[in-house]
């Protein structure tokens, strides 16, 4: 068993074992080969800079090293080949098990319709706030228009002006508002939170 620890405060990959270790979480690298492991120029460099913490190498590498593997990681090719189907189903359930262990939880049931419900309040909200908007951008070109202080240059300029940054503001609003709408009657919550994320 050898077993190492991400000191990072992120998530540290290593390429070349096929690995990405979440920060703070453990791995036992016999698990993926202790020869492989040993021989990984990205293993050596992460220990020297103290990228992985050394927690326990054992001697040689234990028989069911696979059994005692640390939560928090997720080996591309963790099932070994050979597994009867028992052992396979076994190996599954305690990977699941464990991811939802480290995961956070999803709300479920009434959280998840209060969610969507707060999201769709918002991204509404949103939609208003830009007919606002324009509604202000036709209020400011009609001062300009009939501002006798200024020439037909100056009046202009600040015309082009304004045009240019309502359609800025509407190309951004507009392509939000769209496919809120198309996306209503679907009730996907990651969807709307996408959305509100490209603001």
């Amino acid at each position: 068993m050898w077993i190492v620890k991400n000191t990072l405060k992120a998530t540290l990959t290593l390429k070349g074992l096929g690995v990405s270790l979440p920060a703070g979480q453990q791995l036992d690298l016999d698990v993926l080969g202790r020869g492989r492991a040993e021989a990984s120029p990205q293993v050596l460099v992460a220990l020297e800079e103290g990228y992985l913490e050394n927690v326990f190498k054992a001697a040689e590498p234990a028989a069911g090293a696979l059994d005692d593997a640390p939560t928090g990681y997720a080996p591309r090719d963790a099932a070994p080949r050979g597994m009867s189907g028992a052992e396979l189903e076994a190996f599954k359930r305690r990977f699941l098990d464990e991811l939802r262990e480290t995961m956070p939880v999803v709300a479920k049931g009434d959280d998840l319709e209060r969610v969507r419900e707060a999201i769709t309040s918002d991204v509404r909200q949103l939609v208003g706030e830009m007919k606002l908007l324009r509604e202000r951008f036709e209020s400011a070109r009609g001062e300009v228009r009939h501002d006798p202080r200024l020439s037909d240059v100056e009046m202009r300029a600040r015309l082009a002006f304004l045009e240019e940054q309502e359609q800025a503001l509407l190309k951004n609003f507009e392509s939000l508002g769209k496919r809120v709408e198309q996306e209503q009657a679907d009730g996907d919550v990651m969807g709307k939170a996408d959305l509100l994320s490209n603001l």
